[in-house]
């Protein structure tokens, strides 16, 4: 039953109906925790923890001297695979990009590392390689509107990255699908691989992760017309910050 919830839990509870219900809406402040303190006949430390389910959950966010505030951003909107290459193509710009600016957020990136390394054991099964053989790799942090969402890693196989612009410590403005192209490569077809996990102490400082949110793992590779993986994206998203939309069409089911 509801009401044999810890307090905290309910409090949380009212809250969040509140906000998905449009009661609170984006950018509107939540009631103080003194506030809370009265409505509820509880104490600060209850009040503190009910707010800290909601901001865990991504639902608001809090301001030292502020306050707390339903946040005012939706999750950036992912497209399937199945349009990756598309929407690409139709914009010359990276995708990732392209979904930004498409609900007004302003897109940017932080080099981590640009360069070749031996191959970490759960990249080596996506190239077809064994593990420690030397690939090329480009890791980054993605950001919307100055705010980190995204770790990303991608490794390249030296028979098509040696020698060329995806060893390059700067950025590849076109994208590398396009830098790939260029090459003289085609990709054919693509698979991608969704899994939840808890983060790391790393992902949790490069992302800015509130405790107890959670990252979707996506490998995103793609192969030539032989079956050649050409490369392998592993992306670390923040649960909190994004959503995922697959859309289907006649054509994609007939056979």
């Amino acid at each position: 039953m509801p009401d044999r919830l810890p307090l905290s839990r309910r409090i949380a509870a009212d809250l969040r109906a509140a906000i998905t219900q449009g009661e609170l809406a984006p950018g509107a402040v939540l009631p103080s925790e003194r506030q809370l303190i009265a409505q509820y006949g509880t104490t600060k430390a209850t009040a503190g923890k009910a707010i800290a389910f909601l901001v865990a959950e991504g639902l608001v966010t809090t301001e030292f001297g502020r306050g707390t505030f339903v946040r005012r951003r939706p999750p950036l909107r992912r497209v399937s695979a199945a349009r990756r290459h598309a929407a690409h193509r139709e914009t010359g710009k990276p995708v990732f990009d392209v979904g930004a600016a498409s609900q007004g957020r302003v897109p940017s990136r932080r080099i981590l590392f640009v360069g070749r390394m031996p191959l970490p054991a759960h990249a080596a099964k996506w190239l077809h390689a064994a593990r420690d053989d030397e690939v090329v790799v480009r890791r980054r942090v993605q950001f919307l509107d100055g705010e980190p969402v995204v770790v990303s890693a991608s490794y390249y196989p030296l028979w098509l990255a040696a020698d060329t612009r995806l060893e390059s410590p700067e950025a590849l403005p076109e994208g590398p699908d396009e830098l790939i192209e260029s090459l003289g490569y085609r990709f054919f077809r693509g698979v991608e691989v969704f899994s939840t996990h808890m983060p790391t102490p790393e992902e949790t400082e490069l992302l800015e992760l509130h405790a107890g949110v959670p990252v979707m793992h996506m490998w995103d590779v793609d192969y030539d017309e032989a079956g050649r993986p050409l490369q392998a994206a592993h992306d670390v998203y923040a649960g909190d910050k994004h959503e995922f939309i697959y859309e289907w069409q006649e054509s994609d089911i007939q056979p």
